[in-house]
């Protein structure tokens, strides 16, 4: 089949929407018979872990059925779930999320939610990730280790409990075509479909760092940050940023920027500040000859001593040792 031709496989019905939709009662599917249900804050709660699907993979791609519903549950998995055509209705630890078509929801491990009744041009795709593939790793692949690129990552990635998802609105048409040719690749597999998949998975994540600067991140009271433009602003003048500056820039005063910076990103200004210089300072070691001297004071800092100290805490090796083996990775 072709790409081109692919929308309409999408909207041909299914084996299995055809039992739903000659189901009067609307009854859920006998697969969920074999879905174990866990108990999840003082209730029942089905347990998606996609282990039998997935196999050996680290992602898998879907679409969901329609003229039914998906009860509440959670995954053991990360889930970005896109509305490819039409809308989709989810609520997500009891608040009612109306998405429209080109809107995307990621949603973390342990999110309770639910997917309301489709209709026949609802089209919504689900895309399926280990927890453990959203890696340092992949923040490399990604070509940009800066704090936005850490805090979208690290909003789906991180350990602690914190019950968030990200949700963006009208993403653009590149969006739209990467998920088809995830979609395609995994329903038609071919050569070299594996890697189109992870290659794409990795444009995707790009194009939605661009997405995600006119964006908010949503928690589980509907609070929103415009968080971004903050750490946009630490990105562009991590040389000499102050959180006064900083502050002053945004109109903001010095301690609810502070604050604010804390509650949305589980980190300090001085942290995420110490955090965009040494990234910036991984980048001079990696694409110059620059001595290491020059790029702590091209990174802000004067004290090459402090300089070494923090690189080494948050690396465990000098920057010497960081450049050696970013050379050796390319031989």
């Amino acid at each position: 089949m072709l790409l081109e031709n692919f929308d309409d496989f999408l909207f041909k019905y299914t084996e299995s929407e055809i039992k739903h939709l000659n189901d009067a009662s609307h009854s859920l599917s006998k697969r969920y018979q074999s879905i174990p249900m866990v108990e999840f804050e003082n209730r029942k709660l089905f347990q998606f872990s996609f282990n039998s699907i997935m196999k050996n993979h680290s992602i898998c791609v879907n679409k969901e059925s329609r003229f039914t519903y998906i009860p509440e549950h959670i995954h053991t998995t990360i889930e970005f779930l896109y509305v490819y055509s039409g809308e989709c209705t989810q609520v997500i630890n009891n608040k009612t999320i109306i998405m429209h078509q080109g809107d995307i929801c990621m949603l973390d491990t342990n999110i309770p939610h639910s997917i309301n009744y489709l209709n026949e041009n609802d089209i919504v795709i689900t895309i399926e990730m280990r927890k453990e593939y959203l890696t340092d790793g992949f923040l490399l692949r990604l070509g940009d280790s800066g704090i936005i690129t850490s805090f979208l990552m690290n909003s789906l990635s991180r350990e602690s409990e914190h019950n968030k998802y990200l949700l963006l609105k009208n993403t653009n048409s590149s969006i739209h075509q990467i998920i088809k040719t995830v979609l395609y690749e995994s329903y038609f597999p071919d050569i070299c479909s594996d890697q189109i998949i992870d290659s794409s998975i990795v444009l995707l994540f790009c194009n939605l760092l661009r997405e995600f600067h006119d964006n908010s991140l949503g928690d589980e009271n509907g609070n929103k940050h415009k968080i971004v433009d903050i750490l946009k602003y630490i990105e562009d003048n991590y040389s000499s940023a102050t959180l006064e500056s900083t502050a002053q820039y945004l109109g903001y005063h010095p301690n609810y920027l502070s604050s604010l910076i804390t509650k949305s990103t589980g980190k300090t200004f001085k942290e995420l500040l110490i955090s965009q210089r040494l990234s910036q300072a991984c980048g001079f070691l990696k694409t110059t000859d620059l001595p290491v001297s020059e790029i702590a004071e091209n990174v802000g800092y004067i004290n090459q001593g402090f300089f070494y100290k923090k690189f080494q805490d948050c690396y465990h090796m000098t920057p010497a040792d960081y450049r050696q083996l970013c050379r050796n990775s390319n031989h």
